[in-house]
């Protein structure tokens, strides 16, 4: 049977239906709903799960409280920062203050003076949080169920129809329901994606990697095993990454605090398979035979032990040859996946979702599900993926050399300020008025689709030329040291770059000095005097609006109480 719009008056008819209840379905069910939309979410299996994706990053946290602002969904703000998740969703919830990288050599004790460490300011909108995934997707389908959408869970459906007119499913226990629209949340094993056969094959992102993970008990903080003189900060207190030659390592503790109910850490193992080849030997045994190539990471896991089963994953990366049809879309990691590496993959969730709220919630209304509304939703999704892509491919050649990675990584560092600003300045303006408008800019067609600065010609130029050089490394055309100067040549050259290291949010070991005020409002009133005072147009452009001191203000102040509470 064919669906149709006029169908209302049947109970099993919906508006949209979305497969799967995690993160992404489940918000996109809330703002949904929250709207006066008829939602059904479909999940195969039931909450509490374990899950990964578990580190939040302070773009993701800035798109939600958009998000949550612009429909009126506070759950969705509820996780924005670690006060709040901690103290609305789940005391399970780790802190994460910083973005830590330690470079390592098979065979060799860690180099103090090799590694870079990102600090996240507590003021004006940090800490950001360690997610207990079990604990906050539970919290959001909740919040989705309070909105009026449907969920079945432990629902597998075995037929699914979309046409120009409808959608419609049938589940395994017989039952069919019809929708308008559907929105696959359904991941790497996306029923969509492989139902019209869009997955390509061979994939093709540059990145190839491959984890294995689990949660264990028993992690040190690596502050037992490493602590640079006269450094006040904590690796234990954010992310931690392990660097090495074809890999890296996740440490993501949810017991870094004093407050701390939850004794478990999440550790994962990438691995480049045309470095590292996948074999069929446990797991375990890897991650052991892996551990006694890296004398100081093995003191951190001495003790250690999992308490799940590890997951062992062949390639992690695939793509899709489109997004969008007639009446679906892929979500995004229903459409592809890079890599774990700087916790992009909630960000773009998190784009997606708003990209995607306000073209889909118009549609709704008017009843017109054109291909031409959701065109745009498909070059965003892909080319979220393709420049994530060009990234980690990058960093992971980077991971062979320090000097190399120490240069390269000052180009996410710069980008992913600068993207802030972009963020808190749309806020602002919609803050002021009200006006959907100030937020819609955000997905107005920026020139440089999928870039953390997506408007600023002079960054992503920059971006492109530093990519070259380490591009010219993993071909063999030239040194790691040498590709490593000219990328510092190439962000020194920029006014808009070279400032953004002075503040005390960036520090490696060659230079710790930089780190006198890491959690005090010192460095961020420092960067917005400069912003005012010293910054190149390219970068005033995002503090030209006045009110949006006030958005900052009230950002310290929900952040303060929170912290006192």
């Amino acid at each position: 049977m064919k669906p149709t719009v006029n169908a209302h008056h049947d109970s099993n008819h919906f508006d949209v239906i979305i497969l799967g209840s995690g993160m992404s379905g489940s918000q996109m069910g809330a703002i949904l709903g929250r709207q006066g939309f008829r939602v059904l979410i479909v999940e195969e299996s039931t909450h509490p799960r374990f899950t990964i994706g578990e580190s939040s990053i302070p773009e993701t946290s800035l798109m939600n409280r958009i998000i949550a602002d612009r429909y009126g969904v506070p759950e969705i703000e509820d996780i924005t920062s670690f006060y709040s998740t901690f103290k609305k969703v789940s005391s399970s919830t780790g802190i994460k203050r910083n973005f830590g990288f330690v470079f390592h050599k098979p065979g060799e004790e860690h180099n103090p003076t090799q590694f870079t460490q990102c600090v996240i300011p507590e003021l004006p909108w940090g800490p950001e949080s360690h997610y207990y995934r079990q604990d906050v997707d539970a919290y959001l389908m909740h919040a989705a169920i309070r909105y009026g959408c449907v969920v079945k869970q432990k629902t597998v459906i075995k037929d699914y129809d979309l046409s120009k007119t409808g959608v419609a499913v049938t589940t395994t226990q017989g039952e069919h329901f019809t929708a308008r629209y559907m929105i696959d949340c359904g991941g790497p094993r996306a029923p969509l994606a492989l139902k019209f056969g869009l997955r390509e094959e061979p994939c093709r992102y540059k990145t190839h990697s491959r984890t294995l993970y689990t949660h264990m008990v028993g992690v040190k903080p690596f502050d037992d095993i490493f602590k640079p003189k006269g450094q006040r900060w904590r690796w234990h207190e954010g992310t931690l990454h392990h660097m090495f030659h074809g890999g890296w390592l996740w440490v993501i503790p949810f017991n870094n605090h004093s407050r701390a109910t939850n004794g478990l850490v999440s550790v994962g193992l990438q691995l480049d398979p045309r470095i590292h080849p996948k074999t069929e030997i446990p797991a375990q045994q890897e991650f052991d035979e892996f551990l006694a190539r890296f004398p100081t990471i093995a003191a951190q896991f001495k003790d250690a032990r999992p308490v799940r089963d590890w997951v062992k994953s062949d390639r992690l990366q695939y793509s899709s040859k489109s997004t969008v049809g007639d009446r679906y879309c892929l979500m995004l990691h229903a459409a592809g996946f890079i890599d774990p590496l700087f916790s992009r993959g909630l960000e773009n969730t998190s784009v997606t979702i708003h990209a995607l709220a306000a073209r889909l919630i118009k549609a709704l209304r008017d009843d017109d599900f054109s291909p031409e509304r959701f065109e745009y939703i498909d070059r965003l999704q892909q080319k979220l993926l393709e420049h994530n892509d060009d990234f980690v491919s990058c960093c992971y050649t980077a991971f062979s050399d320090f000097e190399l990675w120490d240069a390269f990584h000052r180009l996410w560092a710069v980008g992913t300020m600068l993207g802030q600003f972009r963020l808190v300045q749309a806020h602002a303006r919609f803050r002021e008025d009200r006006n959907e408008a100030h937020l819609d800019h955000l997905d107005d067609n920026p020139p440089h689709l999928g870039y953390l600065c997506a408007d600023m010609d002079a960054y992503c130029d920059l971006f492109d030329a530093a990519k070259a050089e380490v591009e010219s490394v993993s071909e063999k055309r030239a040194s790691p040291k040498e590709a490593a100067a000219r990328i510092h040549a190439l962000i020194e050259a920029q006014e808009f770059a070279r400032p953004l290291f002075s503040f005390g949010y960036c520090i490696t070991g060659a230079n710790r000095n930089l780190n006198n005020s890491k959690y005090s409002l010192v460095p961020a009133l420092r960067l917005l005097h400069w912003t005012q005072k010293g910054a190149p147009p390219e970068v005033k452009k995002y503090f030209d609006y006045n009110p949006m001191f006030s958005l900052l203000k009230s950002y310290v102040g929900n952040r303060l109480a929170l912290a006192l509470k």
